[in-house]
């Protein structure tokens, strides 16, 4: 019977010990299936089989068989049958984004798409294949949105597919909707211009073609002297002066010749992302000024009607790099002109300096530029110094201002009062003030807002530079305010921050305690650099560009608070809640990258916990602590998450630490020496 019971035990401790073993091992399989199964019809060359015609009658329900794909720009062409049994009816072309490159780039990469087009330049659906997102990875499948997917239904291709204004975005997830909506536009525009001659846009784009044609051949100066080009000269006391050239670029074949298509797509983001319409004027910034241009200083006026520009109608426009601009000026803007505004008609752009005057510069379109903004055809054979560091601010202030025009000031206020809950709970070492934190981040970062940080944010960090957290204001103090506690306190996020920190508390809690087990000291000693192997990984995948996503089978708080389609990532997510469940807090001890990153960030912690000559011969702390961080007297303080309870024992005097050296010496009879106090 005893042998029995020790054979269960080990085999139960076995079983416990070789989990995250498997669970790794699938999680590294898992990503090669689903790239397999989502780019199943790109490998499609002998003939269609019947998911592949299923997936193009997803996009084109009117068809009844399609072709191959094919041609120069490679299409699958869709027929009607004919109801008398004649020819079948071309109705519309099927196409894939990656066959029309360049790609839109969203958060960390393209997102290729199947769509179908009717014959009159009208999409018919659209089925996303494959994207390697890491907000996808993290949060869940968000493009599986049927609502944000209907929107594309039965849209023209002439629309401007611009976030904000015609398209309804996917919340938090801004830059990854521009990208599949500006990518499947792009790629639309290019199939209909190869097939589709008498589609609305194609006649537009033909009628707008003589006017771009006859733009392309002039210089800068021939703008200027013709007047589509004006410039505004600010004198300024001390004989320098500001200069700025005005320009409209309201419409899109003219602003990506002016300033280039990668300049101009990115103003158009970030108008659409503030104000619902306004068409475009470029501002030019150059001159010798030894004051900064101001955005604030510039009006505009039609008629008797004043327009002052707030913050959220100018975007900056690049560095001047390419188009017509490039080498003519510094950098430039764009005024998103008020909609009552009437860029046809003639209008004055005011520049106000107070100490020196209101300077002002009227401005007419005609010739070729005005044909463009009326939409009307163009007869072929018309025309129509170094700055220093102060003037060049405009640019970081812009991004600045970017930032705080943009910002959810809603979410924003709601992340500030998590915060002030996280450190007051953490100051004041309050266990009530911590367990209402917990709820409030399970619920609030957890299941309502999604803003949880990921360890893609380090990631994508690495890839794409810190502009990855200069457009999103709640993430950029989330960032600051985890790094800042991390570096004076230690895991301060793991502790209260982490909504699946929280839900595993949680667990703990429900879960009797004789259900709960610890993992062999060897074991656990092993076990918790897994975390680190893990993170290893992911970073070295992101220093070599990697383009396989993996991020979602290693942080599976995306897949419960996304609430994900994805089958093996439930899988994943129940085995770790059901380990949690038995093991406290396993899946920050064992799995967790982003923990194991703010772990070796509080390496150099200061701010640590108190540790007193009791402590060499408690264990109390010790059977409490939620990651097994101490051992004895010592703590591993990469393994801390700042949970509060061993200081809350040591400031209450509980146990042990209520009674004095020389009771607890009396008690000890091996004692020799107190433990040096420290962390």
């Amino acid at each position: 019977m005893t042998h029995s019971s020790s054979a269960s035990h080990r085999v139960s401790w076995l079983s416990i010990a070789v989990k995250p073993l498997i669970l790794t091992a699938l999680i590294l399989l898992a990503p090669w299936a689903d790239l397999m199964s989502m780019r199943q019809i790109s490998a499609q060359t002998a003939g269609l089989t019947e998911a592949d015609r299923e997936m193009l009658k997803a996009v084109i329900p009117e068809a009844d068989s399609f072709s191959e794909k094919s041609g120069e720009l490679p299409v699958f062409r869709a027929y009607q049958d004919s109801p008398n049994g004649g020819e079948p009816t071309l109705v519309g072309y099927a196409f894939m984004t990656p066959d029309y490159p360049p790609e839109e780039i969203g958060y960390s990469a393209p997102i290729e798409m199947l769509a179908g087009m009717d014959m009159e330049g009208n999409l018919t659906g659209i089925k996303v294949l494959y994207y390697r997102e890491s907000y996808k990875s993290i949060r869940g499948d968000f493009l599986d949105n049927r609502r944000f997917l209907f929107q594309f239904k039965n849209k023209p291709i002439s629309d401007g597919f611009r976030v904000g204004r015609d398209v309804d975005g996917v919340s938090r997830a801004t830059i990854t909707s521009w990208a599949m909506s500006r990518g499947l536009r792009n790629a639309a525009r290019r199939v209909a211009l190869a097939y589709l001659s008498d589609a609305d846009y194609v006649t537009a784009r033909n009628t707008g073609a003589t006017a771009i044609k006859a733009l392309e051949q002039k210089s800068w100066q021939d703008m200027k002297d013709e007047g589509f080009v004006n410039d505004l000269i600010i004198p300024l006391e001390d004989k320098t002066e500001l200069r700025l050239s005005i320009a409209y670029i309201g419409n899109e074949q003219l602003g990506e010749l002016m300033v280039g298509s990668g300049d101009y797509s990115r103003a158009e983001r970030d108008a659409s992302n503030r104000v619902m319409d306004g068409t475009m004027v470029m501002v030019g910034i150059d001159g010798d000024a030894s004051k900064p241009f101001r955005q604030e200083n510039l009006a505009l006026q039609q008629g008797g009607e004043i327009y002052p520009l707030p913050r959220r109608r100018f975007v900056y426009l690049g560095s001047a790099d390419v188009g017509k601009i490039a080498d003519q000026v510094r950098f430039a803007g764009a005024i998103v002109m008020d909609s009552s505004i009437d860029v046809t008609k003639p209008f004055t752009v005011h520049y106000n300096m107070p100490d020196t005057g209101i300077f002002s510069s009227d401005y007419t379109l005609s010739g070729a530029p005005l044909a463009l903004a009326e939409g009307r055809a163009f007869p072929s054979g018309l025309d129509g110094d170094e700055f220093d560091d102060e003037f060049s601010a405009f640019e970081d202030e812009s991004v600045f201002a970017r930032l705080i025009n943009e910002a959810p000031w809603t979410e924003v206020f709601a992340l500030l009062v998590l915060f002030a809950m996280v450190m007051f709970s953490f100051l004041r070492k309050n266990a009530t003030a911590r367990w209402v934190t917990l709820a409030a981040t399970l619920v609030y970062l957890g299941f309502m807002d999604g803003g949880f940080l990921s360890v893609s944010h380090i990631t994508n960090g690495i890839k794409l530079g810190p502009s990855l957290f200069l457009n999103d204001l709640p993430l950029l103090l989330l960032v600051i305010f985890t790094l800042v506690t991390t570096v004076f306190w230690g895991r301060v996020f793991c502790s209260s921050l982490c909504p699946f920190g929280a839900l595993q508390d949680f667990l703990t809690r429900i879960v009797p305690a004789r259900y709960q087990r610890t993992l062999p000291q060897a074991i656990h000693d092993n076990a918790i650099y897994l975390k680190y192997g893990i993170l290893a990984l992911l970073v070295i995948m992101a220093l070599g560009q990697s383009e396989l996503s993996i991020f979602q089978y290693f942080e599976p708080f995306g897949t419960i608070f996304y609430r994900s389609t994805s089958i093996v990532l439930w899988f994943i997510l129940i085995v770790i809640l059901l380990a949690s469940a038995v093991v406290n807090r396993f899946y920050c001890r064992y799995a967790c990258p982003l923990g194991a990153s703010l772990g070796l960030i509080s390496m150099v912690s200061p701010l640590r916990i108190e540790r007193i000559a009791q402590c060499d011969v408690c264990k109390v702390c010790e059977f409490a602590c939620p990651t097994a961080a101490i051992r004895g007297p010592a703590i591993d303080f990469k393994e801390c998450v700042r949970c509060d309870i061993c200081e809350i024992k040591l400031i209450a005097t509980s146990g042990v630490c209520k009674h004095s050296m020389e009771t607890v010496r009396a008690r000890h009879k091996n004692w020799e020496q107190p433990v040096a106090v420290g962390g």
